[in-house]
């Protein structure tokens, strides 16, 4: 497959939506590989199917320990994405900040940066972190993993 098409299916699968975006990212996931036949083709750098067997694992457990971080918290998710029960009744409960970002895909970031920007500066006045960022912890989720923010 051309990279104009992986790009095009991107954008068509809803992974991306916004088309100059996926120009830019998807690239970076493809490698060229010879077809067999004398020919060159495009596929995905990493067959994600060989990491099903962990798939389950990755997510067990991940509500309750976002929910332990005894911090300010926001949870940003696209706007196909849903809740599961525990995050559902914290978020009732107002346990943390809680935002989706409509139109857009897996990769919110490059979709809808302005929107995704609002939602921080809003979480950052909600909490006072700008207040507080010399006295307290600060922690953000980047690709699933926590980071903490500590002052200087």
């Amino acid at each position: 497959m051309e990279v104009s098409v992986r790009i095009k299916t991107s954008v068509s699968s809803k992974t991306v939506r916004n088309m100059e975006s996926a120009r830019v990212s998807t690239q970076g996931t493809l490698v060229e590989k010879e077809d067999g036949k004398g020919g060159k083709v495009y596929v995905w750098r990493t067959d994600l199917t060989k990491t099903k067997e962990f798939w389950q694992e990755w997510f067990q457990g991940l509500s309750k320990s976002f929910l332990a971080v005894p911090l300010p918290k926001q949870l940003i998710m696209a706007g196909s994405d849903r809740l599961d029960k525990e995050l559902t009744i914290a978020q009732m409960q107002g346990k943390f900040k809680y935002d989706v970002i409509v139109e857009s895909g897996h990769i919110v970031q490059e979709d809808n940066p302005k929107a995704l920007a609002k939602s921080f500066r809003s979480f950052v006045t909600t909490f006072h972190i700008h207040e507080k960022a010399d006295h307290q912890d600060v922690v953000t989720s980047v690709s699933g993993k926590q980071v903490f923010i500590r002052p200087a």
